[in-house]
């Protein structure tokens, strides 16, 4: 077979697969409704969040650091993936604090110390891998040790700490976020040991809504309500 005829050929499978039907519906249906949605919905609301980012006169920021180690190393395609999926919720959510957002795409172990000693970045928002102690930036795995490390070099943060990795425990009883923020009210990570895709989806279009839930939860479970929890100096 000529090249022509396999390139016949290639395209006649594309349309055969798009045009197949899966129960009610085709794939060629669901693209075109997918895109539909994104035109009409998302758009929309995304020009509304960045009219809302630019109308916030604070010079307070929300630090949205995205790995790129998702399934390998440095998997570029993740980061924005994320963004799109997050970007209008987070930002509503950053700026009704008076927040404004600052995404960092494929985030370094240096772009996570960086925020920590930047004094205008008050609240943080990880998301990739990590479990209680860690978080997996997109060349190095940071954990409590690192931070505890370089606790001289930044004034803890008056914002909110938002977790979206796995919460798995390890070997040390502190959340790493609770050596970053001055309330550990305001530290948020999932319960259990693994956090799903459904997780991680309903917090991107929510604003937080699932984490701060699970998090309330474990609260009221293990301790009394208003009883603020102390982190020992290390």
């Amino acid at each position: 077979m000529d090249q022509d005829g396999l390139i016949a050929l290639m395209k006649n499978k594309i349309k055969k697969i798009f045009t197949k039907k899966y129960g009610k519906w085709s794939l060629n249906f669901l693209f075109f409704r997918v895109v539909k949605c994104f035109v009409i919905i998302y758009i929309p609301i995304a020009i509304l969040a960045i009219i809302s980012e630019s109308s916030v006169k604070s010079n307070k920021y929300a630090a949205i650091l995205l790995s790129a180690h998702a399934i390998t190393d440095y998997d570029y395609w993740a980061p924005p993936i994320a963004f799109l999926g997050s970007y209008p919720a987070w930002t509503f959510y950053f700026n009704s604090k008076s927040f404004k957002t600052d995404f960092i795409f494929s985030a370094t172990k240096k772009d996570f110390f960086k925020v920590l000693k930047d004094e205008k970045y008050q609240s943080i928002v990880l998301v990739g891998h990590g479990s209680f102690n860690s978080w997996r930036a997109t060349d190095s795995l940071i954990t409590n040790t690192e931070v505890n490390g370089f606790k001289d070099k930044f004034e803890k943060k008056d914002g909110e700490w938002f977790q979206l990795t796995c919460p798995s425990k390890d070997f040390d009883p502190v959340q790493l976020g609770e050596l970053v923020m001055n309330n550990t009210e305001n530290v948020f990570y999932y319960s259990g040991e693994i956090a799903a895709d459904i997780d991680f989806i309903i917090d991107a279009l929510t604003g937080f809504s699932r984490i701060k839930d699970q998090t309330y939860k474990r609260r009221k479970v293990m301790k009394p309500a208003g009883n603020l929890r102390t982190v020992p100096e290390s």
